[in-house]
């Protein structure tokens, strides 16, 4: 026997946030992205490498937040206002997102050079691996022992 339960269709409908609210959020989320991106610039500084991949992730969410909140914006059925009333704010909003953007190019061109710095230690440290190696011996347990360059004078 089939018994049909009766299901309450109503769904909870969030209402619509007015145009300051999502600029205030706006502001709320470039405030943390620029705290983030201090965080990230002093973490590459002091070659605290670790920390990077919890700092990209909270970069990462945030900047999805932000773009999501900036298509609510769009959205928005008032966002006309956004070019009369609100402008001066959204022109604010625009300078944090400016200053965001110089930040984050900042902590690239830091990344770039630490990486570029890595591969010249690397090379270094490699050509010096093989002179040493070419002047490896073994000694009577088998362990390696580096000897100056060769001077075998033999006469025959």
């Amino acid at each position: 026997m089939i018994t049909r339960r009766s299901i309450n269709k109503t769904k909870a409908v969030q209402a619509m946030k007015t145009l300051d609210d999502y600029l205030d959020e706006q502001d709320a989320i470039l405030d943390a992205v620029i705290k983030i991106l201090g965080r990230e610039y002093q973490s590459i500084k002091d070659r605290r490498l670790d920390d990077l991949e919890a700092i990209a992730e909270d970069k990462s969410s945030f900047m999805l937040k932000l773009q999501s909140n900036d298509q609510r914006l769009k959205l928005h059925p008032d966002s006309a206002m956004l070019k009369t009333v609100y402008l001066p704010r959204v022109n604010a909003i625009k300078e944090k997102l400016a200053q965001c953007k110089m930040m984050n190019e900042t902590n690239g061109k830091l990344i770039s050079l630490s990486i570029a710095a890595n591969r010249r230690l690397t090379s270094v440290l490699m050509n010096a691996r093989d002179r040493m190696s070419r002047n490896m011996t073994y000694n009577d347990k088998g362990n390696t022992v580096a000897t100056g360059p060769l001077r075998v004078n033999i006469n025959a």
